[in-house]
Formats: structure tokens, C-alpha cells, sequence
């Protein structure tokens, strides 16, 4: 059979071997019987010879061009060197067989310009236009098409428009290489990815474009629009002064240590003359007001009050406030403090709290502090200022100007740069008592945000006015007076005079024998009252309702209940003198003594903390526990190594403490991070969010705890919250 197969091959050979001398016979026969034309157009397509030197050599690249490898293209049909040695002679054959058409292998070719064309659809045009440069050189080189021409071995044809396939007598075309830049010329279809791509570039690039478009059109519109901006801090006069507006016209503060102090700028009409034992009158007439600039450099006299050492001072035109701000402008409005801070509510007011230039520059805090009327200018609930009243109440005059004070600074804190939307109320002892007592009043959410109270009391007016009224009818028959007319024409020193020695707040100890009595209890004076206007209800009342609109921090001292006596370093007490002391008290009555003396040491801290237990700190963690939302702090760092005293809180946060060592100075810097912190962020960092933990124990460092010592032991036996200390 194989051989059969060889015959049949052989056979084949030799038709096409006939068929190709045919050919040949009839090409030379036709050459021979035309003569040839000596013009110039048949000597340039006559075929050049050139040397083997300067053949492109088919198959290869050029290494330094960025085009595509000719040897991926299309490849010509191997043949035999018989068959390549008779191109030459068969390069005239192909003007004879026009109308055949080349037959190339492009399968591969195609497969690998798809992907070059995925890659260059992906390739930014940073590199392009990096690179153009280098790719024009390239393809000087290369020629008008870009391509690397592929020569044959012996001749190029230059002239001859037409290149027709030459066939060889196995029926088979031979290609001319020259012939691949026509094959670059055919437009290949692209990979859909290739125009997906290019598309999602072009669409891209039109889109960044009207963005940046739109961006740009916006700024130069609001630029337009906003117009000059409000300088951030107004100009000096003279190097020293600087002027703010309110609502009843300029007023001129002083630079101070890097801020701005406004002393003494009138917020309410003077209380006195007809306007005596009525609620403040905020400035709201023109005619109230001043002409020209108002000088705010000097602080106002204090209203009248009457101290712990008993002195007697003040003015009953005294409704003035302080201002101390770090900035005066409206670029970066800053939280506002309101200090109000009293001994008692007859006197020692301002007592520890007094803010000043430096402080405000360094905590960047807008600090106000507000006069306010106290005693028996402050509230007194009588019956004939009850009837010359329209609606009839009497009493509460002092929270009636700490609300004017607020209401003004709602109107004018914005021109002293602060914020009239982030307001702390901060009550600092009797200040303390007051602040949580504004809490219950009706429009507080409007004029400020958060409340922190310092060793307040937890005692808080529960009678009736008329009650009040009753108990307060000595003063009537000692100042001799009937009706509010003969009041209001008494002198101011008369009016102290005549105030009850009862009435003012002395040395408190431990509880008495006569705080168990019921009788005494309610027979108590009380300062403040239910007045029905600015009171209506009880505080605690307020407190433990859960939807509470303001927020409130509580806190004091470890010894904020210390009498006066015991404040020097140099008392001394023994146990038996301690022992006797407990022993004589409500407690040593009620059986208490040995108890009292277990949970504390029979020395002079052991007792001083015994009575601010039951005085003070325990009455208030009752009533920070009426709201799981209210944290409650213990100050208990020694001040001096001595007592964390009923100021050494106030003073930390104040930086006026006078640390000394390293405890005393981190004491100070856990003050400041715990107020600082709830002043800008209305919390305080370290409360526990479930409740569990109530009680922050302040000494260098800040310590959660679920309650605070002998506080329970103290609930339990019915001490307190009945015999806290009240204002």
C-alpha cells in the first residue's frame, strides 16, 4: 500500500513539473516577442540589487522600535532552497495572476494584536505623551508606515505598485515579506474589551472635567456671595483697650495676661428705691441705656450680704456682671461658664469664684460672673411684699437676677466671642445650691445647657409660700413695718440690722438633738421658696424625672462639711475629746457612738469627715441618685497635707490650688480634664454609661466606684439625707 502511495506522489511531481515548464515556455515566449521599452518608468520598476549587508532580515525586530513584532504577523510557507533560489524568477509571474488573492496565516497574528490592544486601551496618557518623543525617532527609522519593511534575499522591489502571489509547483504560494506592511495597513477588528475600555476612558476624563468645572463655578459663586468676613479679634485702641456691643451699646474692656476683661457691665435696672423686693428688670428701654462707649474696667461693689466672720458689706445698686473672654469676634464662638458661687445665700459671695483674663486665654472659656442680691435683699417672703405684688408672690429675687443675667447673656455673649448655645451653669457651694435650684425652673433648657454643682446643699424648699411667710413674721415686728412701703423706706443698714441671728448660717457640727424634732424642723428658717413663679415645684422632684432636658454634674469634697474652727492646720483633737464630742450628738443619743467611731478614727480628720458625711457629701449622693444620668465626684486629695477643704475643688479647676507636690499637682490636672471635658463635650469621660459605677473618687487620678464609704451606713439610720446641711 505505502508503495502504491509513493507511485501516486511521484505521479503528482511530475504532472506539476510538465504544468510548470509550460508555464515558463509561454512567460519566456511572450517576453521574448515584446520588446522591452527604454523609458524611464520601466527602469525605476526594473528589480535593484543589493547587497547581503543591507538586507532587513525577515523574522526579526527592531530593538528599538515600539511597534509590533513582523515575525507575529504572518509567516511565509517554508520551502526547499530549490524553491527560494526560484522566487526571483517567479517575481514575474505574479503580474499574470492577479486575480488570486494571498493566502496568509493571520489566526495568530490576531490573537496577539487583541491583547497588545487591551494593553495599550489601559495605558494613561502620561506614558504616552512621555514616550512620543522617543516613538517619533523610532519611526523616522522605520518609515512613513512605522513598520520594519522585510526584504527578500536578493532583491527589493520599489516600484512595483501591485504584488501578486507566486506559486510554486506544489500549487502553493510564495509571499513577498514586503508584503507586510500592506498587512499592517488591513484594519483589524478590535476585542470588545478594547472599546469598553476606550469608551470608559473617554466618558471618565469627560466627566472629571465638568466636575472640576462645576467645583470651580461653585467656589468662585460663593466667594461672590459670602463677601468680606468679621475679623476674628476686633482692633486695639491705644494698645490696651478693646470694645464690644450689647444690647444698650458699646462697652470698653481691657487687654489682660493674652485676653480681654469686662468689668462691672450693668445687665438689670438697680434694684432699689421702688424697684427694691421686686424681680430684676433687664435693660430693655432705650432710655435705660447709656450714651457713647461704657467703661468696663473697674468690678462693681458685691451686694449686701453678711459673711461667715460676720461682716457686714455690699450696695443695693450692685445688679453688675463680669466678662473674660480670650477673643472678642464671631469666627469661633467658644462654651460660655457662668460662675455663681456663694458661702452661704447671705454672704461670702464671690467667695473662691473669681475668673480672670488668664484663665479664659488659657482654657479658651468664655467666663461671666454675675452679682446677685442675697439675704434679706435676695429672699425675703413676706406677706405685705406678697399683696403689693401682681401676680402676689414674694421671695426668690436672687434667682430672679441670676435669670436676668442669663437672658442677657443669650442676647449679648456672642459679641464677647462666645457661644450662646453652650452655656455651663456652675454653682460653687451656697452658688451650688441655687444653680440646682434653677434647674426646676421652667424655661432653664433655653438659657443654658449643663449645670455643675460643687458642694451644694441637698436641702430644698418644700413649703408653701404662705407657710414661709408665717415663719419669717419676726422680722416684720423687729424692723417694725406693715405694709411693703415702709420696707421699701428703710435703710439698707436698718434692714440688715434687723435680720434674726437665726437666720444666718453658723458653725455646723455634728447633728443636734433638736434636728430630730419634728417641730423644729418645720419651724426651720429657709432662704429659698416655693414662690410659684420661678418655683413651683420641689427639685428633687425634677431630678428624677428621666426625660431630663439639662445636663448635671454633682460633686464635692471629701471634707466640704468642715467647721470653720477646724479649718486651721493647727487644732488638735485627741480620741477622748473626739469620743465625747460623737457621744453628745444626735448620734451618742441614738446609740450611734461606737458605730460612728468603727467606720471613721477617733482623730480630727475622722470627725471633720464624719460631720462633711453627714452635712454634705452623702445628702448629695442621694440626690445625684434620683438620675442614673447624673455623675457624682469626690474630691479627696489633701490640700497643704491638712483636708481636701469645701474649696479645694473649686480651686484645682480654677488653677488657683497652690499645688506644691507631685499628688497635689495631678489632683489639680484630674480637676481640669473632668470640667474641661464636660464644658466642650457635655460629658464626663470617665462616668460609667451603665449606672453600676456612680461615684468618681478624685485624688491624683480619677477612680470609678459603686458608691462612696459610710454613705449607706448613714442612709440607713435615717441621718441623712434628714440632717443635711441647708443654706
Amino acid at each position: 500500500m505505502s508503495q502504491t502511495y509513493q507511485e501516486e506522489s511521484m505521479d503528482k511531481k511530475e504532472i506539476a513539473e510538465e504544468e510548470r515548464e509550460k508555464m515558463l515556455n509561454a512567460e519566456n515566449t511572450k517576453h521574448a516577442s515584446i520588446a522591452p521599452a527604454p523609458d524611464v518608468e520601466s527602469e525605476e520598476q526594473k528589480p535593484k540589487k543589493i547587497p547581503i549587508g543591507g538586507i532587513k532580515m525577515p523574522g526579526f525586530c527592531r530593538t528599538k522600535s515600539k511597534e509590533s513584532c513582523k515575525n507575529d504577523v504572518a509567516k511565509p510557507t517554508e520551502s526547499t532552497d530549490v524553491e527560494s533560489a526560484s522566487v526571483v524568477i517567479k517575481e514575474n509571474e505574479q503580474n499574470a495572476l492577479s486575480t488570486e488573492k494571498p493566502i496568509i496565516p493571520v489566526k495568530d497574528s490576531k490573537e496577539k494584536e487583541g491583547r497588545r490592544g487591551i494593553l495599550n486601551s489601559i495605558r494613561i496618557p502620561l506614558m504616552s505623551s512621555v514616550f512620543s518623543r522617543r516613538k517619533k525617532e523610532v519611526d523616522t527609522e522605520l518609515g512613513p508606515t512605522g513598520t520594519a519593511g522585510l526584504a527578500s534575499i536578493e532583491t527589493l522591489d520599489d516600484g512595483v505598485s501591485e504584488k501578486r502571489p507566486i506559486v510554486d509547483e506544489d500549487g502553493m504560494e510564495t509571499v513577498r515579506l514586503d508584503e507586510e506592511d500592506e498587512l499592517d495597513s488591513i484594519k483589524r477588528p478590535k476585542h470588545p474589551l478594547v472599546i469598553y475600555l476606550s469608551t470608559y476612558r473617554t466618558h471618565v476624563s469627560v466627566s472629571v472635567a465638568t466636575l472640576l468645572m462645576l467645583i470651580g463655578i461653585i467656589v468662585i459663586i460663593c466667594i461672590v456671595c459670602v463677601g468680606p468676613r468679621r475679623i476674628s479679634t476686633k482692633p486695639l485702641k491705644n494698645n490696651k483697650y478693646i470694645e464690644a456691643v450689647t444690647s444698650c451699646g458699646l462697652v470698653q474692656g481691657i487687654l489682660e495676661d493674652g485676653a480681654y476683661a469686662f468689668r462691672g457691665i450693668p445687665y438689670a435696672m438697680p434694684p432699689v428705691g421702688n424697684r427694691r423686693w421686686q424681680p430684676a428688670e433687664s435693660l430693655s428701654r432705650i432710655e435705660h441705656c447709656w450714651n457713647g462707649t461704657y467703661l468696663a474696667h473697674n468690678s462693681s461693689k458685691n451686694c449686701w450680704q453678711r459673711d461667715m466672720h460676720n461682716l457686714i458689706d455690699g450696695d443695693e445698686d450692685c445688679l453688675y456682671l463680669d466678662v473674660f473672654t480670650p477673643i472678642v469676634g464671631y469666627d469661633f464662638p467658644l462654651p460660655v461658664v457662668v460662675m455663681i458661687g456663694a458661702e452661704t445665700l447671705s454672704g461670702g459671695s464671690p467667695g473662691v469664684m473669681q475668673p480672670s483674663a488668664k484663665l479664659s486665654h488659657v482654657r479658651d472659656i468664655v467666663f461671666v460672673r454675675p452679682n446677685f442680691r442675697m439675704g434679706i435683699f435676695g429672699f425675703l417672703a413676706v406677706e405685705p411684699l406678697t399683696r403689693a405684688t401682681h401676680p402676689p408672690t414674694s421671695g426668690n429675687y436672687g434667682l430672679s437676677d441670676i435669670i436676668t443675667a442669663l437672658q442677657w447673656i443669650q442676647l449679648n455673649i456672642e459679641n464677647f466671642g462666645g457661644n450662646k448655645s453652650s452655656v455651663t451653669l456652675w454653682g460653687h457651694r451656697a452658688g451650688g445650691t441655687l444653680a440646682t435650684t434653677l434647674i426646676g425652673y421652667r424655661r432653664a433648657k433655653s438659657l443654658f445647657s449643663k449645670v455643675w454643682i460643687s458642694s451644694g446643699s441637698a436641702i430644698f424648699p418644700g413649703r408653701e409660700l404662705n407657710l414661709s411667710e408665717d415663719i419669717n413674721r419676726p422680722f416684720l415686728d423687729s424692723i417694725r413695718c406693715s405694709d411693703a412701703a415702709c420696707l421699701k423706706s428703710k435703710s439698707a443698714e436698718d434692714l440688715m440690722d434687723a435680720v434674726p441671728e437665726s437666720w444666718y448660717v453658723g458653725t455646723v457640727g455634728l447633728p443636734e438633738m433638736k434636728e430630730d424634732s419634728s417641730i423644729y424642723m418645720e419651724r426651720r428658717h429657709e432662704w429659698l421658696v416655693l414662690d410659684g413663679t420661678i418655683l413651683q415645684e420641689h427639685v428633687g422632684e425634677i431630678l428624677s424625672q428621666d426625660n431630663l432636658m439639662i445636663k448635671v454634674v454633682m460633686g464635692t469634697t471629701a471634707h466640704a462639711g468642715t467647721p470653720l474652727q477646724y479649718l486651721s492646720s493647727n487644732v488638735t483633737l485627741n480620741a477622748t475629746q473626739v469620743e465625747n464630742l460623737v457621744r453628745e450628738s444626735l448620734l451618742g443619743i441614738r446609740g450611734y457612738t461606737h458605730e460612728a467611731l468603727r467606720h471613721y478614727n477617733a482623730t480630727l480628720k475622722g470627725l471633720i469627715t464624719m460631720i462633711s458625711d453627714i452635712r454634705v457629701v452623702c445628702p448629695l449622693l442621694t440626690l445625684a441618685r434620683m438620675n442614673t444620668n447624673i455623675p457624682f465626684y469626690v474630691a479627696t486629695q489633701p490640700r497643704r497635707q491638712h483636708l481636701a477643704d469645701p474649696d479645694s475643688d473649686a480651686a484645682a479647676i480654677l488653677g488657683t490650688y497652690g499645688a506644691v507636690t507631685p499628688e497635689e499637682k495631678r489632683h489639680v490636672s484630674a480637676m481640669q480634664q473632668l470640667f474641661n471635658h464636660y464644658v466642650w463635650h457635655n460629658e464626663v469621660v470617665q462616668a460609667d454609661r451603665s449606672g453600676a459605677k456612680r461615684v468618681l473618687i478624685v485624688g491624683q487620678d480619677a477612680l470609678l466606684a459603686q458608691s462612696y464609704s459610710s454613705c449607706d451606713f448613714w442612709i440607713n439610720k435615717n441621718i441623712v439625707p434628714k440632717c443635711g446641711r441647708v443654706d
